[in-house]
């Protein structure tokens, strides 16, 4: 986080407009701390251990909420004081072995809801997905390096394949159904058609692809949008 204040420099009012949200590794008392006293916005998985559980034990069967996918919320009373205002709830679940689970969620925009901080939190798990297609589209778990360096380079270089990947799908407009595709099926069934790139005094002025290939026509449209968004270099 230091790392990324030195990187940003965020003014005091952007870093209050910026919500850090995080699973369970971010959540212990010291990092919520540091966060709030920096003038970050928290969304966290609180502490864990036995303080869940306890606190849980402590809510009025009435004052539980239930939240979509078979979840209960409840403030907490007599939670731990931070040192900024923070919303402080205890949340309950069953898992798949109809186990009741619990745990603690931290909270600093104090306008918000139960609902609304839940369905805030659930929204990191579009991030969880997006780490999920590098891992199997761009086989960053395949991938090793035996040199620390080497390795940060090839996660790096795997972040910018991933923007690059997300850009070119939109720049591309692609026509169905490949606009329905998701970053795996593009980089396995799309970017790897087989073709050729025909150069003359290093300019492009051609490509071919292999019009037996099923999804020829549509990515030679795609590729006409992408030339002419970049004016047709």
């Amino acid at each position: 986080m230091e790392a990324l204040e030195a990187s940003l420099a965020f003014t005091s009012e952007q870093k209050s407009r910026t919500l850090l949200r995080s699973d369970a590794g971010f959540g212990s008392d010291a990092n919520v701390n540091w966060a709030l006293n920096s003038g970050w916005q928290v969304l966290a998985k609180g502490k864990g251990g036995r303080r869940p559980y306890s606190y849980a034990r402590r809510v009025a069967a009435d004052d539980w909420q239930a939240i979509q996918g078979n979840r209960w919320i409840a403030p907490v009373s007599t939670a731990v004081e931070y040192v900024r205002p923070t919303q402080h709830f205890v949340l309950r679940w069953l898992n798949q072995s109809g186990e009741m689970k619990y745990s603690t969620v931290v909270c600093s925009i104090m306008t918000w809801t139960p609902s609304e901080i839940m369905a805030h939190y659930d929204d990191r798990g579009a991030c969880e997905t997006e780490i999920q297609v590098d891992k199997q589209g761009l086989k960053l778990e395949r991938r090793r390096k035996k040199n620390l360096a080497a390795q940060e380079a090839l996660v790096l270089l795997t972040d910018v394949a991933h923007n690059l990947l997300a850009w070119t799908a939109r720049w591309m407009a692609l026509p169905p159904p490949l606009n329905g595709f998701g970053p795996l099926r593009l980089i396995e069934d799309v970017f790897s058609m087989p073709g050729h790139l025909i150069f003359h005094d290093n300019q492009l002025v051609e490509v071919q692809l292999n019009k037996l290939h099923p999804y020829a026509e549509p990515v030679a449209i795609g590729l006409q949008h992408l030339l002419t968004h970049f004016d047709n270099p």
